[in-house]
């Protein structure tokens, strides 16, 4: 072992023993009311993630208890699970309003060391309870299935499309999309979901878009179909050639990257109807709608059923 080798082992030791006995004294200081005990959140991923997680920590302020979020992933890392696409902090870009509260460098250190949740994970009512079970001081740094009431009540309650934050081009093409009565959103989520992935299964096919292509066709007479995904180039390489869509009646939105998805997001939700795919963000877009006559297309996958009690006009395919 070199020198530099050592040096390098001895500073790791000692921001190790620095950071446990910063959480020993703050424990102290917890027990004998010094300081006040906080749910902390990690938040991490995409705009998605970060409403999921903002609103796990909803479900604790609104009893009442001191809860903050923690961002280092956001300093440290900041990408999806293949390291290629960027991933920021948007949510209070999205939703400025929103109440914040950022966790302080020491809460940082000690509540992961301290007061980290073990739990493994759970069925969807067994998670119920272990989640409104809770009591700080607790550190919540894992992806946990959120209770249905949270989707029908709280979401609702803090999350609107607000067109205010949008550019000039995403703010144009929000005006083109609100007039259209015929305005079918189809999200097309590629990146670390466009293979098999353990949370949501295999990905959207060829096959499912063409028959939500082909659903909207047989409902509504001139269907327009707007385009949203992280890989845009593949949708009008790979994609659009296997669907029945006409010429004249798509459009690829590819011009907000992954440092205005939560743009996308609005647009989405602004469409008529949609088509979702894998992952969350399409059912996001569809929660944030005020329509009640919107249609939502599914994959016709068991791992996507959980949505159908909360959309108002689900259709799986």
């Amino acid at each position: 072992m070199t020198t530099t080798q050592k040096i390098k082992i001895t500073i790791k030791r000692l921001l190790l023993f620095s950071k446990q006995l910063l959480s020993f004294f703050y424990k102290i200081f917890l027990n004998i009311n010094i300081v006040k005990p906080k749910i902390i959140v990690r938040m991490d991923g995409g705009i998605s993630s970060q409403i999921h997680q903002y609103l796990i920590g909803r479900i604790f302020s609104e009893k009442g208890y001191t809860v903050t979020y923690e961002l280092s992933f956001y300093k440290y890392w900041a990408k999806d699970n293949n390291g290629c696409f960027q991933r920021n902090f948007d949510l209070l870009k999205a939703f400025p309003y929103l109440e914040f509260k950022k966790s302080n460098w020491v809460d940082s250190i000690v509540y992961p060391l301290r007061f980290a949740d073990k739990t493994d994970f759970f069925d969807h009512e067994d998670e119920d309870v272990f989640l409104y079970d809770l009591q700080p001081p607790k550190y919540l740094g894992r992806y946990y299935h959120s209770p249905k009431d949270v989707w029908k009540v709280l979401f609702p309650n803090y999350f609107h499309v607000d067109p205010q934050i949008l550019d000039k081009y995403s703010y144009s093409l929000y005006t083109e999309i609100i007039k259209n009565s015929c305005s079918i959103g189809v999200h097309v989520r590629r990146g670390d979901l466009a293979v098999h992935n353990n949370a949501y299964g295999a990905p959207a096919s060829f096959d499912y878009f063409f028959k939500a292509v082909s659903y909207f066709y047989s409902k509504i007479t001139t269907p327009f179909f707007y385009f949203f995904s992280d890989e845009p180039q593949w949708v009008e390489k790979e994609l659009i050639e296997k669907l029945p869509v006409i010429d004249n009646q798509y459009k690829i939105v590819n011009k907000n990257g992954s440092d205005k998805g939560y743009m996308d997001l609005f647009l989405l939700a602004s469409c008529a109807h949609q088509i979702t795919s894998k992952g969350s963000f399409g059912k996001l877009g569809a929660l944030l709608s005020e329509s009640k006559d919107k249609i939502v297309i599914l994959n016709n996958d068991s791992l996507e059923y959980g949505w159908k009690d909360l959309l108002i006009n689900p259709v799986y395919i």
